[in-house]
């Protein structure tokens, strides 16, 4: 292994520690987990090759890729973090190599590097009052990077270096780091204020907030904080990774706490609601005290829960309830069995009081109950099943590692669907849409597969009550927005049926839990696309932006309608043929999408040669940015039916027209006004 002693020159290169620099490992094969056997258990370690094992061929031993150098037996030895102002588009950098931080002594012993002054320091540089990371929170707040325990301040600095070298180059998973702060300071988030806002919204939502701790095999409790739909299920495994219900709390947003609420309430009985509680001021709660009661009880149980309920707390222990057993095959052909215990809650909380009838259901044809088996694909359509099909076998069910489409795995076709529709802050409205409640609706004209249903069951209008657009609306689930058929009620059938809102109704409630559709009618809460322009010019990178006016298709419902967006942070130089194609209705929702994948974008604008160091950004001083949004809307419009797209860097801005033709270069300009104008005096 070799490390470069001098720690000005730029990023040492040294040898893979983990392949020794072949680019590739001989590893034990998988099969020999569990021997040489075809149905093992979950943790076996019997370290005897399986004869059959369609891997290593009963040999025990495998070659696979080195994946921490990428196959290429060098790292680099280097780490660069950035911080990004997304109101003036300044940014700071500082380039992390061996000898540029002097190591520290860690909390658990030993030393490490502490990036976090360094992040201060870049941070009050760029005159950023706070960072914001949505899906990271907690990442800024304790950066470090631990060194070997043979470090030690005495060593000849050539030795250090080489240590150093060995532990920045084990982070190349994500060797660039971008930060992204506002020049406001960000609200402090009061772990106390936080829960009594979620426990509202559980009241407003007709839910529960479910607070739980479990024992790990470490022995410490970790914490997860979600809502729940009343009724389900423990799930198998918690989620939580916070050390205590503090972290929690202040980690877990709306969002966060209502992600995940299908598959969790994927068994939930369904139930109409009868009772819509109306606003009222959020409820005081005791963190402190709900924390000390589950402590109590987690002394007497593996887990314990505390359920926000109709206004109240109430706790339970988690106690084992028997167990169940997972098969899974293996890519060595084996078969693995695991065993899972079960939890069970020691005591269920009295039934919610807006909890009215419950909703029907009929179990699915398509699936086999107690199996993973569902409808094969050869009896589409409704055939019999194929003699020669290779996945059932004639049989016309056969194994899936999808869900059924019917049902999405819950077993269950409701007769009704719950729908909620809310700001996510103080206003929610319940509904109950069941089919046969309006006329039989005809298809529309010149389409006769598509049918409208009556406006009681299109969404697009509930927006404007919520003061937000149609294409605001999303599943408070994820937060995806809507798709377009079910804000406009539109149904296609593949035959005739004599109700097509039963048909309408059967799919959306499908995998819903407890029949239910939470919609989220909130404005997107993004920096506007002139930030991401900064963003692009100060880290050197490019923003391409593509939309489409789509022409108007009377005969055809299903067709695009309006405007559509595409926003994407490229590293240099990526070809235009490359870009996807704009899907989202608005811009906001485009600018949401490619923040989300932010660090995918500063992964591959790492030079892959671990020889070339990676970009070290700055500019110290503010970037103008005018909003592009109205003039990427008067291109659109004038070039209606084609996609527009807009390239924004460091070198200006550039102007290309999409479509079957290819990609010609309309504009090239410092700034879309100016191509704009240009673009004006030619001929369309």
């Amino acid at each position: 292994m070799h490390a470069a002693a001098d720690p000005v020159t730029g990023p040492p290169v040294i040898t893979c520690t983990t392949c020794a620099g072949l680019t590739f490992n001989l590893e034990p094969c998988r099969c020999g987990d569990g021997g040489n056997r075809l149905l093992v258990e979950w943790g076996d370690d019997a370290r005897e090759a399986y004869r059959d094992c369609r891997l290593c061929g009963g040999s025990g031993t495998v070659a696979q890729g080195c994946v921490d150098c990428g196959q290429r037996g060098r790292r680099r030895a280097q780490l660069v973090l950035t911080v990004a102002n997304l109101d003036t588009g300044q940014v700071a950098s500082r380039s992390v190599v061996p000898g540029s931080v002097p190591p520290t002594r860690a909390t658990a012993g030993g030393w490490c590097l502490a990036l976090t002054p360094l992040v201060r320091q870049l941070t009050a540089a760029v005159g950023a009052a706070g960072l914001i990371d949505r899906r990271r929170p907690w990442e800024a707040g304790e950066l470090t990077v631990p060194l070997n325990r043979r470090w030690r301040p005495d060593l000849p600095a050539e030795r250090r270096y080489v240590l150093e070298a060995e532990a920045i180059a084990r982070h190349q998973h994500r060797p660039w780091r971008v930060l992204l702060g506002r020049s406001v300071t960000p609200p402090v988030v009061r772990p106390a204020q936080a829960l009594s806002r979620l426990c509202g919204l559980a009241d407003l939502l007709c839910l529960d907030l479910v607070i739980e701790a479990r024992r790990q095999p470490w022995g410490d409790p970790t914490w997860h904080v979600r809502f729940e739909v009343p009724g389900g299920e423990v799930p198998a495994e918690s989620p939580g990774w916070a050390s205590d219900l503090r972290a929690a709390v202040a980690c877990t947003t709306v969002t966060d706490a209502l992600t995940g609420l299908g598959e969790r309430g994927l068994t939930a009985p369904a139930y109409a609601i009868v009772r819509t509680p109306g606003a009222r001021p959020a409820p005081v709660v005791d963190l402190d005290r709900v924390g000390r009661r589950m402590a109590t009880d987690l002394r007497r149980a593996p887990a314990a829960q505390a359920i926000w309920r109709d206004g109240r707390w109430w706790h339970t222990r988690l106690v084992p309830g028997g167990s169940t057993i997972v098969l899974h095959e293996r890519d060595t052909g084996q078969v693995v069995r695991h065993r899972r215990t079960v939890l069970l809650r020691a005591g269920e909380p009295p039934q919610p009081s807006w909890q009215g009838p419950p909703i029907g259901h009929t179990t699915c044809a398509d699936c086999a109950p107690g199996s993973r088996l569902s409808r094969c694909d050869c009896t589409l359509g409704g055939g019999p099943a194929d003699p020669a099909c290779a996945h059932c076998c004639g049989a016309g069910f056969a194994p899936s590692v999808f869900v059924c489409a019917r049902c999405r795995g819950s077993r269950r076709l409701h007769s009704a669907l719950t729908v909620t529709v809310t700001d996510l802050r103080s206003q929610a409205r319940h509904e109950l849409w069941r089919p046969g409640e309006a006329p039989p609706v005809a298809p529309l004209p010149g389409c006769e597969s598509v049918h409208r249903l009556p406006r009681r069951h299109r969404l697009t209008d509930r927006a404007a009550s919520f003061g937000v657009r149609p294409c605001d609306l999303t599943d408070a689930d994820g937060g995806t927005p809507l798709p377009h058929l079910v804000r406009e009620g539109l149904v296609v059938l593949d035959r005739p049926v004599t109700d097509p809102t039963a048909v309408f109704l059967a799919g959306l409630a499908a995998g819903r839990p407890g029949a239910r559709l939470i919609v989220a009618a909130t404005a997107p809460d993004v920096p506007p696309l002139a930030d991401l322009v900064r963003l692009a010019v100060g880290l050197d990178l490019s923003l391409a932006v593509v939309v489409c006016r789509h022409r108007p298709e009377p005969d055809d419902p299903l067709s695009p309608r309006g405007l559509t967006w595409g926003v994407e942070l490229l590293p240099l130089g990526t070809p235009a043929d490359r870009l996807d194609p704009p899907v989202r209705d608005s811009v906001e929702a485009a600018v949401a999408h490619c923040l989300t994948y932010l660090d995918n974008t500063v992964l591959a604008a790492v030079p892959a040669d671990p020889a070339t160091p990676i970009p070290v950004p700055q500019r110290p001083t503010a970037v103008e940015v005018a909003d592009p949004v109205p003039l990427l809307t008067r291109l659109a419009a004038h070039h209606a039916g084609r996609s527009v797209t807009i390239t924004f860097s460091q070198a200006g801005c550039a102007v290309r027209l999409t479509g079957q033709e290819g990609g010609p270069l309309l504009a090239r300009a410092a700034t879309l006004a100016d191509a704009v104008r240009a673009l004006g005096s030619r001929p369309a």
